[in-house]
């Protein structure tokens, strides 16, 4: 019998994509908890030996690394065939592995390339005040040094010198953002129930996160109805999935809520308008 151990984060995205498939295949696990901007968890030599990227998260089967996502997916549904949800087509098909690698939040494309990337870039807000628990130079030793992209490491740096997002990234967020939405929202046309048929799949895994972390970021009006009435729909399926609260939910650390109530109060992120307005001018 496989002894399963995953490392993850309560409020990452990535994290929640692979404790979703294990909620969803039936599957236990023991669990890891590793913070990251606030304390730097991630770059330590003891994980960078499991997960020389040093993203979030790490399954490691009877002490064997598997780290990314999708591949941790692919394994325990080949693994446990028989049980859960499967999640995976039986047959090999194009249109399935490109709306993976659409979701996907993959380290080698740009922030705001796919709907997967501009989950991170969304996020930078929180990051950014979670990173400034830790001194700067404390943060430009630790990413510099041990990050394992190095393409993050300059971002990284920039947001915790900044406090914040660097000039003009969060604005090009939204315009990215309002692309996606659209997207997905056109996609979801098809009038099943999840977003690549009536069956829950690695897709549904992959972008349950992503519209979670919509939702957490303050955006308002995506999940009304009014606007989005596919995506508020099928918001409105997945949300209410035992999956979520089990692998979602139940997982977050609490490091993120009052950061958000410190950016937003009460009230809706601060470029909710803007987004809008990006919205409507692709529609």
């Amino acid at each position: 019998m496989n002894n399963y151990v995953l490392y993850g984060y309560g409020e990452s995205v990535a994290s929640n994509v692979v404790r979703l498939a294990l909620a969803e295949k039936n599957i236990s696990y023991d669990y890891k908890l590793l913070y990251l901007e606030s304390r730097g968890d991630h770059l330590k030599d003891n994980y960078k030996k499991l997960n020389p990227k040093t993203l979030l998260p790490t399954l490691t089967v009877n002490e064997k690394p598997i780290s990314e996502s999708i591949d941790i997916m692919r394994f325990i549904d080949n693994e446990h065939a028989d049980q859960g949800a499967t999640l995976f087509p039986n047959n090999h098909d194009e249109e399935f592995d490109n709306l993976l690698d659409y979701l996907f939040l993959d380290d080698t494309k740009e922030l705001g390339e796919t709907f997967g990337t501009t989950g991170g870039g969304i996020s930078v807000p929180v990051l950014a005040k979670l990173l400034c628990k830790r001194s700067f130079f404390s943060v430009l030793w630790d990413y510099l040094k041990n990050h394992g992209v190095s393409k993050r490491k300059f971002i990284f740096v920039m947001v915790r010198f900044f406090g914040g997002p660097p000039p003009g990234l969060y604005e090009k967020m939204m315009s990215f953002l309002a692309k996606h939405l659209v997207y997905t929202e056109n996609y979801l046309n098809h009038g099943k129930t999840y977003i690549y048929g009536n069956d829950y799949t690695a897709a549904d895994c992959l972008i349950t996160p992503l519209l979670h972390r919509v939702n957490e970021m303050r955006f308002y009006g995506v999940f009304d109805g009014s606007k989005f009435p596919n995506l508020s729909k099928y918001w409105n399926t997945i949300s209410k999935r035992p999956s979520y609260k089990e692998a979602i939910i139940n997982y977050e650390t609490g490091e993120w809520k009052p950061v958000l109530e410190e950016l937003y109060g009460d009230g809706p992120n601060l470029y909710n308008d803007l987004l809008w307005s990006e919205i409507e001018k692709i529609r």
